[in-house]
C-alpha cells in the first residue's frame, strides 16, 4: 500500500469507475472500491494493478484478488480470481486511473493533514532550509542551506546534510551522510510510448536509506514505482551516481563515482563496484562480487566473482580478451 505520509487519495474509486475512466471492458466486480496500488503479482482486494507482458507468479494463484489492467491477449495469463479492466494500452489506462485518484504530497501543498515538522532541540537547520509539514528531523541531525526536506519525510539521528539537497518520499535512518545537490525520492525513469509520444508512469514508492550510509554529492536517487528503492546499512555512494526505481543495495557496498544502476537492480552485500559502471535493469549482482571500472553489466554476477568489460564478463576472460587484441594488433602492424 502506499505510504500516506507522502501520498494521498484525491477521490474513491471503484473499479466500474476505472474502467468508464479509461474505456476499458469490464470482467468481474464492478463494485469493489480501489485503495491502493501495487505490481500485478502482489494484488489484493482493494487494490490496482496492471499487466503488459510477461507472466504472474504467486505461490497460489487464488490468493490474487483486486482490479487487474491489462490486454484481450494476455488476459489468460492471469488468475481468474482477479477483476480484469481490458484495454489496448495498458500504461496508458493505468496512468490514466492512478492520477484520478493518487497524488504526491508536495512542499507546495497547504494543510496536508500532516500537523507541523517535529524537529529535535538540539538539531540544527541553516535559516533557509524547508522542513515540510509531518516531517521528522532526529536528534544532533545537521541540514545546510536551502536543503528541502519533504512533506513525511524522516531522518534520524546525528545526519549531516549539506546544502541544496532535496529529500521527498523518503526515511533516513541514523548517522547518514548526504553531501550537497543531491536529490533523494525523485520519480524514476519509467515511460511508455502512446499517440502522445512518450509518457510518465507514475511512481508511489518510497526511497529507504539505513544507518550509517554516505552519499556524496550530485548523486540521485529515485523512489519506486510501487516499492521501496533501498541503500543498506553502511553502503557508500561517491559523487554523481544515478540509482533507479526499485533497486535494492545490500549492506557494506559501494560505488565510486559516475556509476548508473537501472531499474529494479539486486545488488548483494559487500559489492564493489568501480567507477563508471553501469547496470542494465532487472540483474543481480551477487554478494562480494566486484565490477571493474567502465564495467556495462547486461546480465547478472554471481557472487564473489570479479567482472570487466563491456559488456561484462568474468575479469579473466575478459583480460584474455584485451591480450588477445593486443597481441593481433602488434602482428597486423608488423605486416604493414
Amino acid at each position: 500500500m502506499h505510504d500516506l505520509r507522502f501520498y494521498h487519495t484525491l477521490r474513491e474509486l471503484t473499479v466500474a469507475d476505472v474502467a468508464a475512466l479509461t474505456g476499458g471492458d469490464l470482467r468481474g466486480d464492478g463494485d469493489q472500491e480501489l485503495i491502493t496500488i501495487a505490481p500485478a503479482d502482489k494484488a489484493t482486494a482493494g487494490v490496482l494493478s496492471f499487466f503488459a507482458s510477461g507472466k504472474v507468479e504467486a505461490p497460489e494463484q487464488n490468493d490474487l484478488y483486486g482490479a487487474c489492467i491489462t490486454t484481450e491477449q494476455l488476459a489468460a495469463a492471469l488468475p481468474s480470481t482477479l477483476t480484469l479492466i481490458l484495454v489496448k494500452n495498458p500504461h496508458k489506462a493505468f496512468v490514466q486511473a492512478v492520477n484520478a485518484f493518487l497524488r504526491q504530497r508536495t512542499i507546495m501543498d497547504a494543510g496536508t493533514g500532516l500537523g507541523a515538522p517535529s524537529i529535535a532541540d538540539d538539531a540544527r537547520l541553516h535559516p533557509t532550509a524547508i522542513v515540510s509539514d509531518g516531517a521528522e528531523v532526529g536528534e544532533g541531525t545537521e541540514i545546510g542551506p536551502h536543503s528541502v526536506v519533504g512533506p513525511g519525510v524522516r531522518i534520524g539521528r546525528n545526519c549531516s546534510i549539506g546544502a541544496n539537497v532535496v529529500i521527498e518520499a523518503a526515511l533516513i535512518g541514523n548517522d547518514v551522510t548526504i553531501k550537497s545537490n543531491t536529490v533523494l525520492g525523485g520519480s524514476g525513469f519509467g515511460l511508455f510510448p502512446d499517440d502522445q509520444g512518450l509518457s510518465a508512469i507514475p511512481h508511489f514508492g518510497r526511497v529507504v536509506i539505513q544507518d550509517r550510509v554516505g552519499i556524496g554529492s550530485n548523486v540521485c536517487i529515485d523512489r519506486g514505482a510501487f516499492d521501496d528503492t533501498v541503500v543498506g546499512e553502511s553502503s557508500k555512494l561517491d559523487n554523481l551516481v544515478h540509482i533507479g526505481h526499485n533497486v535494492h543495495m545490500g549492506r557494506n557496498s559501494l560505488m565510486a563515482a559516475f556509476g548508473g544502476v537501472s531499474g529494479s537492480v539486486k545488488i548483494g552485500d559487500w559489492v564493489q563496484m568501480g567507477g563508471r559502471v553501469g547496470l542494465s535493469d532487472h540483474v543481480t549482482i551477487g554478494d562480494g562480487a566486484k565490477l571493474a571500472a567502465n564495467s556495462a553489466v547486461l546480465k547478472s554476477v554471481p557472487a564473489g566473482e570479479t567482472w570487466g568489460g563491456a559488456p561484462a564478463q568474468p575479469i579473466k576472460q575478459f583480460w584474455r580478451e584485451v591480450a588477445w587484441l593486443s597481441l593481433n594488433a602488434k602482428k597486423k602492424n608488423k605486416k604493414d
